[in-house]
């Protein structure tokens, strides 16, 4: 009889340890839940992150809303990742405030929940990778004052046009607030931001381009556009191609096709904030498979950086790694 007891215990141990030896070896699933699927700068950190799956041995899935005001259908991507038990969520959140139950939610569950480029507002996540986004907007607002000073008088009158996004992101507020003060700060006298006519287009490009042409026709001072944004960035730029108005400096966010198109014609006085978006996919990837194999993070909170980007410093080798290309 003891020695069939000590059979079965020795049986119960090699299962055990075969299972868990089996567990430990199985690629581990992290869900990426990006806002606008499609769009040229998530497709790059999209691009980061699917790469860090492959370095890294990792089942990494990519979901991704039609544009960035579906809160709805991303709580439920969300919810699904969480059903389904993935062994790590990276999420950039499409609503600041409306989502943070729900991530916070997640991250009680026991899930590592690792935020990129837009952060809920909770405490309740393992790590975000992030543009320091008013630093962005301060360095946005310098470099559409320095551009500008190119081609208008400082005693000129100009005023400047901003459309954005969303008015649900904690990104873009923080962005423009850093524009704002800057801008207070430093910018001439007789220049003026049009802040009481702030256009929001939802993520829509057509709308942004309409909101674009729509500023050229109701403001004959016009002499900038400022975008905190790609899906703005994209609307403003094309705006200005379509009207050949090379009169009006502007400064966006984001390298997309649009934005590099307009940047490389040296007609053109415009500039664009250029964020890590590779990295953030890519890095965000890696730290959840470390976090979902049991390890921690140093720094919760990581900076990845901005930098601006005109045609004088387009084809630099900087540019082209920030951009991930």
């Amino acid at each position: 009889m003891r020695k069939l007891t000590a059979l079965l215990i020795a049986l119960v141990m090699v299962v055990a340890m075969t299972t868990a030896a089996s567990a430990e070896s199985s690629p581990k699933n992290i869900a990426v839940i990006i806002k606008a699927l499609g769009n040229a700068y998530w497709a790059v950190l999209q691009s980061g992150a699917t790469k860090a799956g492959e370095d890294f041995g990792a089942n990494v899935t990519i979901q991704g809303i039609p544009n960035e005001v579906d809160i709805e259908a991303q709580l439920t991507m969300l919810q699904n990742a969480v059903s389904a038990q993935a062994d790590a969520i990276v999420i950039a959140v499409a609503d600041s405030q409306s989502e943070a139950n729900a991530v916070s939610d997640a991250y009680k569950s026991g899930i590592p929940i690792v935020m990129v480029d837009t952060k809920a507002t909770t405490e309740d996540y393992s790590a975000a990778l992030l543009t320091d986004n008013v630093k962005a907007g301060e360095l946005a607002a310098a470099t559409l004052i320095e551009k500008l000073k190119l081609r208008v008088s400082q005693d000129e009158e100009a005023e400047i046009a901003i459309q954005i996004g969303s008015t649900g992101s904690q990104t873009i507020k923080l962005r423009v607030e850093g524009f704002e003060a800057y801008w207070a700060a430093n910018a001439p006298a007789t220049w003026k931001l049009l802040t009481d006519d702030i256009k929001v287009n939802d993520g829509d490009i057509s709308k942004a381009i309409q909101f674009g042409h729509d500023f050229l026709t109701a403001y004959p001072n016009l002499k900038g556009f400022f975008s905190p944004n790609n899906g703005s960035t994209v609307g403003f730029a094309t705006t200005l191609i379509e009207s050949e108005r090379k009169d009006v400096t502007m400064v966006g966010f984001d390298f997309s096709p649009e934005m590099e198109k307009i940047i490389r014609d040296s007609d053109y006085n415009v500039a664009t904030m250029l964020q890590r978006q590779y990295l953030m996919g890519y890095d965000g990837v890696r730290i959840a498979l470390e976090l979902a194999n049991g390890g921690t993070v140093e720094t919760k909170d990581i900076d990845t950086g901005v930098m601006a980007v005109d045609f004088e410093n387009v084809d630099s080798d900087e540019v082209k790694a920030a951009a991930g290309v």
